[in-house]
């Protein structure tokens, strides 16, 4: 499904919004730059334990993180706590962040703004032609590619994601 192209509101259900696989996980894409005009894009994820992000810096944008389910950690600057069902985090431009999904499945809603960080997820991912997770063959963007995708969006790793728990 596409996005509406509306910049008077909309409403989109469970499983609505423009689908895509990113990184092992299911993304779907319920607001970009076009329909907010600019304001803000927000992406809801769905996947598997173990998906996490590297630690990296937004230099243009704040993220806002929403635990929709499952168990997620999250590093925030210098510190790390335990992310549940209903879990908030405010992730500040300038501010590095990371996350790691330690249940065996996870819903985390991404919020940005102002938009554009979208664009990482349709550059480096692809369309999702089901709501399912990638089969493994097409799970990953090699790293360099992502960092050069991640730095033309305004994002910069400086570390690796969070470990496993032990």
């Amino acid at each position: 499904m596409s996005l509406p192209q509306t910049t008077e509101g909309y409403i989109l259900g469970t499983d609505e919004g423009e689908a895509l696989w990113f990184n092992g996980g299911l993304g779907l894409l319920k607001a970009s730059a076009q329909q907010t005009e600019g304001r803000l894009a927000a992406i809801e994820f769905r996947v598997p334990q173990g998906f996490a992000s590297p630690l990296h810096v937004h230099r243009g944008d704040d993220e806002l993180f929403i635990v929709l389910s499952g168990d997620i950690r999250f590093q925030l600057g210098e510190s790390v706590f335990e992310g549940a069902t209903g879990s908030f985090v405010y992730g500040p431009r300038n501010v590095a962040h990371s996350f790691h999904v330690d249940s065996a499945e996870a819903r985390i809603l991404l919020v940005f703004g102002p938009a554009g960080t979208e664009g990482l997820f349709r550059e480096g991912g692809k369309p999702a032609p089901s709501l399912t997770l990638p089969p493994v063959g097409e799970q990953f963007v090699d790293r360099e590619v992502l960092t050069r995708i991640a730095n033309a969006h305004g994002q910069d790793f400086v570390g690796p994601p969070l470990e496993p728990k032990a």
